[in-house]
């Protein structure tokens, strides 16, 4: 029989309550799925007790100080926010089971800037780590002998894991179920949860139009609109600038700057994001090829497993061997 293994997270008061939810979740119901995932989540705090989280909701928890850390356990510690974050960071509790976590158990990290409180326990030197965007340069300065991977959804370093918070929590936790018990218990947990199935931790943290919106300047707002109706045309670099009212050169230069990539390599990820939606939802792979504007089926699938590391084909057999 497989062992049990227990998920382990620590909450504080002020905590992120979407830290623990959604990666939670993927255990619980990972366990629901197949009796041979036989996990345990467990929410823990220094004190014990109910514990307010930041959306006000209250959950009751056990002490870490009554916890015996075992190794098969993963250890992963939520974000916070300001007083509640600085509270986590100075707690002895904390810091220690984090540590005896570090030597002991299967796993050990945190979601989103609980980074801050790895780096407090002196858990971050010399590792290769990730965490919300908004915190990376804060965590860069105040924890100088860490590796901060920029914009990545997850980062594992030996038995190490960091995300960079909310959703990506959820993007970790499939990621460790899928070492645990392989990728097909993995696509039926994500098929389940209603997300995708395959996002690697290498993916950029702004991987789609509304993070695209919202990482933008106001000059491109209206052009991410445009290109995201027109991703079944071929749209060449000109007139994306005339679009944005720019010549050509100070559009690249301008774009390019603001995302990280050029823009025709921005807007061929927008076509494949939304290829990838269209194929899990059970559109044919030849009649999304052409409703993404791909030409070429062998250039479609080509640029396809270059994104996901995936084919279109896998990734619509994962998608149909799913049922509820």
């Amino acid at each position: 029989m497989t062992s049990q293994r227990r998920i382990i997270f620590i909450t504080y008061e002020g905590a992120e309550m979407l830290d623990l939810s959604g990666p939670a979740g993927v255990f619980s119901t990972a366990a629901r799925l197949d009796s041979k995932a036989r996990y345990q989540v467990v929410t823990a705090s220094p004190q014990g007790g109910p514990v307010v989280h930041s959306c006000g909701l209250r959950l009751e928890t056990v002490a870490l100080k009554a916890l015996d850390l075992a190794k098969n356990d993963t250890v992963l510690v939520l974000g916070g926010y300001a007083h509640s974050l600085g509270f986590a960071m100075g707690n002895t509790v904390i810091r220690q089971t984090l540590m005896r976590a570090s030597e002991q158990c299967e796993r050990y990290g945190s979601i989103c800037t609980g980074a801050f409180i790895l780096g407090a326990a002196g858990l971050l030197d010399n590792k290769a780590a990730a965490t919300h965007w908004a915190a990376q340069r804060q965590l860069q300065e105040r924890f100088g002998a860490a590796r901060i991977d920029p914009d990545k959804l997850y980062v594992t370093d030996g038995r190490l894991w960091t995300s960079a918070g909310v959703t990506t929590g959820i993007d970790m936790a499939l990621a460790i179920l899928e070492q645990d018990h392989g990728p097909g218990l993995k696509a039926k947990v994500a098929r389940q949860l209603v997300v995708y199935t395959h996002r690697p931790g290498h993916q950029s943290q702004f991987s789609d139009i509304l993070e695209a919106q919202t990482r933008s300047s106001a000059m491109f707002t209206e052009l991410i609109d445009w290109l995201a109706e027109r991703l079944n045309q071929p749209i060449r670099v000109e007139e994306m600038a005339d679009k944005a009212g720019m010549s050509v050169r100070s559009f690249q230069r301008r774009f390019t700057a603001a995302f990280g990539i050029p823009p025709g390599k921005f807007h061929e990820q927008l076509r494949l994001d939304r290829a990838r939606d269209l194929i899990e939802a059970g559109d044919q792979i030849k009649s999304v090829t052409a409703k993404v504007g791909f030409l070429s089926s062998a250039a479609f699938r080509s640029a396809f497993k270059d994104r996901f590391g995936i084919t279109p084909r896998l990734c619509a057999q994962m998608a149909k061997s799913v049922a509820f």
